[in-house]
C-alpha cells in the first residue's frame, strides 16, 4: 500500500516553498523539475506490467533515486538564485540567465529521460538510453550548483 501525503502536509510543504522560492521565476524553475520527476517515478511504477528483468527495473529505479536526490540541488539552487538575483515577475534577471538556462535544460531532460524510459519498457529503446538522459539532467543540475557558488 502507498501512502499518500495527508492534504494538510502538501500545503504546508507549498507555503514552506512559497517562502523559499517564491510564487514566480525560481519557483516554476523548481516545479518543472518536480513535475518531470513525478512524471518518471509514474512511468516506472513496479505496479504497472511491463516485460523487463527485475534488474532492469532496479535499474531504473536506483536511477530514479539519484534524480529524486538531485531535487533537493535543485531547490537550493533556485532559493539561492532568488536570494542573489531576486526575482521580476517571470522575466530572468540580469546575470541570471545561465542558471535559469541549465535548470529549464535539466527539466526538459528529466521529462526526456521519463519518455526514454516508457520506450524503454515498451521495448522500443534500450536501458542506455535511459542512463544517459539521466547524466544529462545530473550534469545540467551540477553546471548550475557550480554557476551559484560563483
Amino acid at each position: 500500500m502507498v501512502m499518500r501525503p495527508r492534504p494538510f502536509a502538501r500545503r504546508r510543504e507549498a507555503k514552506k516553498l512559497d517562502q523559499e522560492l517564491g510564487t514566480l521565476l525560481w519557483r516554476h524553475a523548481h516545479d518543472r523539475f518536480a513535475r518531470s520527476l513525478d512524471r518518471y517515478w509514474q512511468i516506472i511504477a513496479p505496479d504497472r506490467q511491463h516485460e523487463i528483468s527485475k534488474e532492469e527495473q532496479n535499474g531504473l529505479v536506483n536511477a530514479g533515486n539519484v534524480l529524486t536526490d538531485a531535487l533537493e540541488t535543485v531547490r537550493t539552487i533556485c532559493s539561492d538564485a532568488r536570494e542573489r538575483f531576486g526575482e521580476r515577475d517571470l522575466d530572468v534577471p540580469p546575470g541570471a540567465n545561465d542558471i535559469h538556462r541549465l535548470m529549464s535544460r535539466a527539466a526538459n531532460d528529466l521529462a526526456a529521460t521519463a519518455q526514454a524510459a516508457a520506450m524503454f519498457q515498451r521495448g522500443q529503446a534500450d536501458i542506455q538510453s535511459v542512463g544517459m538522459r539521466a547524466e544529462k539532467v545530473l550534469e545540467s543540475v551540477t553546471a548550475a550548483q557550480e554557476l551559484t557558488k560563483r
